[in-house]
C-alpha cells in the first residue's frame, strides 16, 4: 500500500512519541490514519493497541539517545537482551556538530548526517522498544531498578545503562533568563539566514564556539568572539578564524550582563584581571553562549558516585559504584569527549551489562535449585 499523501509531518509516533519524518508506516485505526516512526512501532501497535510495553518489565534499560546510548541500543539488540530505550531526543550533542572529522568510515561528515545514520540503523535494522521521554528518577527496589519518567510512567529492569550526555552550561548572569528565546542561543540555529547581516556575539573559546562563529560569518554576520582566558580551540580552527573578515576577538574578558528588555540589544564585558574597571558595552542582536557543558546526572546523583565535576565515576568495564548500573559517554569521567569514544563506550557498557545479567541469572537459578 502506498503512503497517504496528506501525511502530517509535524506528528509524533503514537507508540514512542518520536517525531515522524515520513509517511512510510501507517495504519487506519478508529477512522483515523496514524503514522509511526518505524515498522517496529507499527507492529507493536497492531499487536496490542495502547498497551505497547506490556508490564514494563525489562532485563536492561538504556537511558540517553546520543552516540553512546544509540550504540548501546544496537549492541543490546544484537545480543538479544530484552531492552527498553528511553531518550529525551535522538542525537544528543552530536546533532549540533557541523564538522565531525575522522569518524571511522568518514573523513568528514556533519553531526546531523551521522546521527541520521545512527537513527536509521537503530529503527530499521536493530529495533528495540523505545520511548521519547525524560527520566526523572532511578531507585533500587530489592533486586530491580525502578525508572520514573516525566510522563509519570514507571519501568522496571535488572540493569541500567546511563548515557545521558551533557547539557549546555549557562553563564548565570543578569539578563540571561529574561532574554531566553529572544536572541540568546546555546546551539546552532537551523535557519541562520534569520541572522543575516546582524551583529552577533559568540561567548566561548572552544571548538564549538569557533564553529558557530565561522557559520555566522558565512551568513554575513559581524561576529565578535568573547572568551574567558585564551582561545582553547584546535590551532587549525584558530588560524582560520583569525583570517576571516568581519571577525573580532576579545580574550580574557568576562561577560557581566546581557542587555535588552524584549530582545537582545547588547552585552557588557569587563577584563578578567581588572574587576574594578567599568564594563564596556558591545551592541548586538544575538548572543551564542558556548561555554561548555554540565553532565545530566540529576536523576541518579543519589545512586551513583560522581566526581567533583558531576560526572559519573566508572570503572574500566563502565560499571559504577552501584551494582547493575553502568554508564558511558560524556556523562562519565572517561577520558576524551569525542563521538567515536562515546560510541565505543556504549558498546562496552552493553557487553558488561550482558555479563552481569548472565551471572545474575545463573546465581538465581542455583539458589532456586538449592
Amino acid at each position: 500500500m502506498e503512503p497517504v499523501q496528506n501525511y502530517n509531518k509535524t506528528g509524533n509516533c503514537p507508540v514512542c512519541n518520536m517525531r515522524v519524518d515520513n509517511g512510510n508506516y501507517f495504519v487506519e485505526y478508529s477512522w483515523k490514519t496514524l503514522y509511526f516512526c518505524s515498522e517496529g512501532c507499527l507492529h507493536k501497535f497492531k499487536i496490542q493497541p495502547w498497551n505497547f510495553f506490556g508490564d514494563h518489565q525489562f532485563e536492561l534499560i538504556i537511558i540517553g539517545g546520543g552516540p553512546a546510548g544509540l550504540t548501546a541500543a544496537v549492541y543490546a539488540s544484537v545480543s538479544r537482551i530484552n531492552t527498553f530505550f528511553i531518550a529525551n531526543d535522538i542525537g544528543g550533542q552530536a546533532i549540533d556538530s557541523t564538522k565531525v572529522r575522522n569518524y571511522m568510515g568518514f573523513d568528514f561528515i556533519t553531526g546531523k548526517m551521522l546521527v541520521d545514520k545512527f537513527r536509521d540503523q537503530f529503527l530499521e535494522k536493530h529495533f528495540l522498544s523505545h520511548k521519547i521521554d525524560v527520566v526523572t528518577r532511578i531507585k533500587k527496589q530489592n533486586e530491580k531498578f525502578v525508572i520514573t519518567t516525566k510522563s509519570k510512567q514507571t519501568f522496571y529492569s535488572k540493569a541500567v545503562i546511563v548515557a545521558t550526555g551533557m547539557k549546555k552550561r549557562k553563564l548565570g548572569i543578569t539578563g540571561e533568563d529574561r532574554l531566553q528565546r529572544k536572541g540568546i542561543f546555546y546551539k546552532s540555529v537551523q535557519d541562520l539566514n534569520l541572522l543575516d547581516g546582524k551583529d552577533v556575539v559568540v561567548v566561548g573559546g572552544g571548538n564549538s564556539a569557533l564553529q558557530t562563529a565561522s557559520e555566522l560569518q558565512n551568513n554575513n554576520c559581524n561576529v565578535t568572539i568573547v572568551t574567558q582566558g585564551k582561545l582553547i580551540a584546535d590551532k587549525t580552527d584558530v588560524e582560520k578564524i583569525s583570517q576571516l573578515p568581519n571577525m573580532h576577538l576579545i580574550e580574557e574578558h568576562d561577560v557581566t550582563e546581557i542587555l535588552g528588555e524584549d530582545k537582545v540589544k547588547g552585552i557588557s564585558i569587563r577584563p578578567e584581571q581588572d574587576r574594578e574597571k567599568d564594563p564596556v558595552v558591545i551592541s548586538c542582536q544575538a548572543v551564542f553562549i558556548q561555554v561548555g557543558f554540565l553532565p545530566n546526572t540529576e536523576f541518579c546523583r543519589d545512586l551513583v558516585e560522581l566526581n567533583r565535576n558531576g560526572e559519573i565515576k566508572i570503572n574500566a568495564d563502565c560499571s559504577t559504584s552501584t551494582e547493575g548500573i553502568y554508564a558511558c559517554g560524556d556523562v562519565t569521567d572517561a577520558y576524551g569527549k569525542r563521538i567515536i569514544i562515546a560510541s565505543g563506550e556504549g558498546a562496552k557498557a552493553v557487553l558488561s551489562a550482558s555479563q552481569f545479567l548472565k551471572t545474575s541469572k545463573e546465581t538465581s537459578k542455583n539458589l532456586t535449585n538449592y
